[in-house]
C-alpha cells in the first residue's frame, strides 16, 4: 500500500509540474524519481537528469480511541475475527536536486504548489490512485480510498538530524507528512461461535 501512494503521488507530481513549467526538460519519466537518495552502501543515489528525488522518510501510527475488531460472517454461521485496522502518517521527503541552484528553488516551489493545490486524493476523484494495482489479482489490502497532505514543519535542529540520518548535505527540500495510509489483514484463522443473542448495559 505504500508503494501504490507512492508511486500515485510520482506519476501526479510530474505531470503537474511537466503542464506547469512548458519546458523541454521538464518532461514526463524525466522529472520526479521514486527512491533513496543514498543506497544501502552510501553511495549517493541522485540522478543528474530529474529534478525531484521523493523517498520515505518515517512511519507513524494514527491512534485513535474505540477501534474495535471486525466480525465477518461466514457460511457455517460462523465468524471470522478480524483486528481493528491500523492507520498510518507516512512522512516524505521531496529533495530539489537539480545542479542550478535557482532551478531547484523553482522545482520546490512547484512541489509546494502541486500540494496546495491537490491537499487531498480520493480513488472516486483519481481513479488513477489504485492504477498500480487494478490488475485482475488486485489484493485487496492493497488500494487506497483516501490521501491527504500537510506540509510537516520542522525546526533546524530537525533538519540537521533529518539530513544526518540519510547520510547527505541538505538540499533544498520539504517533508509532507501523508494521512492515511489503513493497513487491514483480510484473512484470519481465529474462528468464533455464531452470535446469537445481543445485550446492551443501562436502561431503555
Amino acid at each position: 500500500m505504500i508503494r501504490t501512494a507512492l508511486e500515485f503521488l510520482q506519476k501526479e507530481l510530474e505531470s503537474f509540474m511537466v503542464m506547469r513549467e512548458q519546458d523541454a526538460s521538464y518532461t514526463t519519466g524525466s522529472v520526479v524519481d521514486l527512491k533513496s537518495i543514498i543506497l544501502p552502501n552510501g553511495t549517493i543515489n541522485i540522478t543528474a537528469s530529474t529534478h525531484i528525488t521523493l523517498m520515505l522518510v518515517s512511519i507513524e501510527e494514527e491512534r485513535r480511541e474505540g477501534k474495535r475488531p471486525y466480525y465477518i460472517p461466514k457460511d457455517d454461521k460462523n465468524y471470522f475475527r478480524l483486528n481493528p485496522p491500523v492507520e498510518l502518517d507516512v512522512c516524505i521527503l521531496l529533495a530539489a536536486h537539480n545542479s542550478d541552484y535557482q532551478t531547484a528553488l523553482r522545482d520546490l516551489s512547484d512541489v509546494i504548489s502541486f500540494f496546495q493545490a491537490n491537499p487531498v486524493f480520493t480513488a472516486d476523484t483519481y481513479p488513477a490512485l489504485n492504477a498500480s494495482v487494478s490488475a485482475p489479482n488486485t489484493k485487496p489490502w492493497q488500494l487506497i480510498e483516501r490521501l491527504s497532505f500537510m506540509l510537516h514543519n520542522m525546526t533546524l535542529e530537525q533538519q540537521n538530524f533529518l539530513w544526518a540520518m540519510i547520510g547527505h548535505k541538505y538540499i533544498p527540500s520539504a517533508v509532507y507528512r501523508m494521512k492515511m495510509l489503513t493497513f487491514f489483514e483480510t484473512r484470519s484463522n481465529d474462528k468464533i461461535p455464531a452470535i446469537s443473542e445481543l445485550n446492551y448495559a443501562g436502561g431503555s
